[in-house]
């Protein structure tokens, strides 16, 4: 008799775009985990590095499997396509040059299997590479997520909210998608939680993404509050005030 197939209450979710030298690193890092019921979809963004190509087109890791992308979609919509064929009820995003640590999954899926109201939860992290040093994000608080990113992208997420709010922002190609959908996620009641432990693993190298985000910080705040105005009128902020202080 054929041993039926678990299905993954876990999909860990890797855009990849010319990042081959790293993205191996981040697959092992999630088959190290102490929680085994997970899957692992990798998104190849039409990566134009050769050496990026091959390592994806001759990947061979368990749990593991690539979609490609005919064109250069950016990172939101590399997310949403790795969402999209994800078969867990949660999802974590990775960036394919960061690592998680083995109790990553475990422990966050631990409060989300009990808080069926709690949207994601957020882990304390480790920066590594050219800058060294620990970081613990505040605790959860709508109001602050108004006016500061204090979510790290690679936490574990509710399908079922990602589905309401219709996912990530794929206009949003310049980078703080993940702050717009944190805030997207709040304005439909869906909040985080945080765990102290550090189990994400954040690296730091030269020019990156966030690099040029932040040359752009006042455009992509117009941005995320144009796209959230009921949210921003100053009776509405003094509402939200009100509700968080904590």
């Amino acid at each position: 008799m054929k041993k039926k197939k678990t299905q993954p209450l876990v999909s860990v979710i890797i855009p990849c775009y010319n990042y081959g030298q790293y993205v191996v690193e981040a697959i092992d890092s999630c088959l190290q985990s102490s929680y085994e019921n997970f899957e692992i979809i990798v998104v190849n963004d039409c990566s134009t590095d050769p050496y990026t190509n091959n390592v994806l087109s001759n990947l061979n890791k368990p749990k593991t499997y690539v979609i490609n992308h005919t064109e250069n979609k950016g990172l939101p919509a590399s997310r949403n396509t790795a969402i999209k064929a994800a078969k867990g009820k949660y999802f974590l995003p990775l960036d394919a040059d960061d690592t998680i640590e083995p109790a990553f999954i475990q422990k966050t899926v631990r409060v989300l299997e009990k808080h069926p109201n709690v949207g994601f939860v957020a882990t304390g992290r480790r920066h590594f590479g050219t800058e060294n040093k620990i970081h613990v994000p505040p605790k959860y608080n709508l109001y602050k997520l108004l006016f500061q990113n204090i979510c790290a992208v690679t936490s574990l997420v509710r399908k079922e909210a990602w589905e309401e709010v219709g996912g990530f922002n794929e206009k949003m190609i310049d980078g703080y998608e993940d702050w717009a959908f944190w805030i997207s996620l709040g304005e439909k009641g869906w909040f985080g939680r945080r765990i102290d432990d550090i189990l994400f693993n954040y690296r730091k190298h030269g020019e990156s993404m966030i690099t040029e985000s932040i040359k752009k910080h006042d455009d992509l705040v117009k941005q995320i509050r144009d796209n959230h105005p009921e949210l921003y009128k100053p009776e509405r902020l003094a509402q939200i005030k009100k509700e968080w202080k904590k």
